[in-house]
């Protein structure tokens, strides 16, 4: 035994098992039995050639395949919510567009003189506020936790074949929906003032609405601002925002986290809320680390703390909306009174736009 892998040990040849070699012999005859396939690859095949869709694959129910790597889960995250942004984005000038013919303005506001073309009046503040709730909605239907419940042409195939899941299914997809329109709800004037702020980065004293019209803080009143949010947002948060110098990855991130809010009014499910919260707090926590020390030093905690100023403007926003309809200021429309001032008597707008497809994937496709 002269194998390289025999060696002596105390004076006694040893070979290790990994230096011998199996030798079978096959005679190519396979066994064909009513048993099913073992072999994953063929029986994906045989479903496939039998109509299913390739796209139906529910991977993240895959138990042998590569597991993915908890550090990578973080990441992940971000490039759904970026892409998510992404999609937003690209839907916001058909939705402007769909706004340009709507008056918000009631003419019981005086008329001021605008020096810029840019400055926003009564009516763009209406529209904009319009804009971003129907870009809300749409953002949260296009969110993974959101998406995995809509009917598609394989499921109604499904359903027509079994009543059973039909029920099942149709109940999973309205306690979705409600779960959704209570995250809505409660946390639609928030992101609102978080997307107004981000946007207002690069502006000083003005903020920038949807519709790229600007309100400069000395003229805030003038267009209704009762309790100065204007000026709150620029102080409270853009100028706080300004001084982290806030990316996009944070901003979405502080985006979700404010979305999954698992004490809001109505919310059933609170423990899925939960986990889906603290797994974008683990994302922005681990975005943070990839900064040096001396900036990542307790910068996730500094953004979380714009969180309590962003609710108490975003009440005051509430607050202006409400005197506005009030008083016959401005028009509020079924969407505003639905999501920002909880009125039951607007349910139903934000389901029905809810159960439908997302527009947004619609749009790139």
């Amino acid at each position: 035994m002269n194998n390289d892998s025999t060696k002596q040990y105390y004076s006694v040849t040893a070979t290790f098992k990994n230096s011998l070699r199996k030798l079978e012999w096959d005679d190519m005859e396979v066994k064909i039995d009513d048993q099913r396939n073992t072999c994953r690859s063929c029986r994906l095949q045989k479903c496939i050639e039998a109509g299913m869709k390739s796209n139906a694959i529910q991977n993240e129910r895959d138990t042998i395949g590569k597991r993915k790597k908890p550090e990578n889960e973080a990441d992940e995250l971000l490039v759904e919510l970026l892409m998510s942004e992404k999609l937003c984005q690209q839907l916001r000038s058909s939705v402007i567009k769909s706004t340009e013919q709507v008056s918000y303005d009631c003419g019981k506001v005086k008329t001021w003189r605008i020096e810029d073309d840019r400055w926003a009046t009564l009516n763009d503040v209406g529209k904009s506020i319009h804009q971003q709730l129907v870009l809300l909605v749409e953002w949260a239907k296009s969110l993974p936790q959101f998406a995995g419940l809509t009917l598609d042409d394989q499921a109604m195939t499904f359903i027509i074949l079994y009543t059973e899941f039909l029920f099942t299914l149709l109940y999973r997809i309205r306690e979705k929906i409600k779960l959704t329109t209570a995250l809505l709800k409660a946390t639609a004037a928030q992101i609102i003032i978080l997307g107004v702020a981000f946007r207002s980065l690069s502006f000083e004293n003005s903020i920038c609405l949807a519709n790229d019209t600007l309100i400069p803080k000395e003229h805030a009143a003038n267009i209704g601002d009762i309790n100065c949010v204007v000026g709150r947002i620029i102080d409270e948060l853009v100028t706080p925002m300004r001084r982290l110098s806030i990316d996009l990855c944070e901003y979405v991130a502080l985006k979700a986290i404010l979305f999954f809010n698992p004490v809001a009014k109505d919310v059933a499910d609170s423990t899925t809320v939960e986990n889906a919260r603290i797994a974008f707090l683990r994302a922005i926590e681990k975005r943070c680390q990839q900064y040096s020390m001396e900036i990542s030093e307790c910068r996730a905690g500094r953004l979380l703390l714009l969180l309590p100023s962003l609710q108490a403007v975003a009440q005051q926003m509430v607050e202006d909306v409400q005197l506005a309809r009030l008083f016959g200021f401005a028009n509020v429309d079924s969407l505003m009174e639905e999501l920002i001032l909880h009125d039951e008597r607007a349910y139903g707008d934000v389901r029905q736009s809810l159960a439908s497809p997302c527009q947004m994937t619609e749009t790139i496709t």
